[in-house]
């Protein structure tokens, strides 16, 4: 009776730490595909922010132009501000 006994409370231990094993283990493929798809959100993201940036340095280049003379004068002939030569 003893060692039947013990028989039902290994067997209840084993089920229980398969259980777990099993919770754990499909808990630790959902953070791998978790951290999957935030790797790429991540990755576009940065993508996102590097064209962002040269977009930025571009338009910094631009606004140099506009402030220059020439831009300037450009932009005041653009909106009718001067008119051509001869006119």
């Amino acid at each position: 009776m003893k060692q039947e006994k013990m028989r039902k409370i290994i067997t209840a231990c084993v089920s229980a730490a398969t259980v777990l094993f099993v919770i754990l283990f499909a808990f630790l493929i959902y953070q791998w595909i978790k951290m999957a798809v935030l790797d790429k959100r991540i990755e576009k993201v940065q993508d996102e922010i590097a064209y962002y940036e040269e977009l930025n340095e571009n338009d910094e280049g631009t606004a140099e132009w506009l402030e220059s003379e020439q831009g300037k004068l450009w932009t005041s002939w653009q909106y009718g501000f001067i008119q051509g030569q001869g006119e």
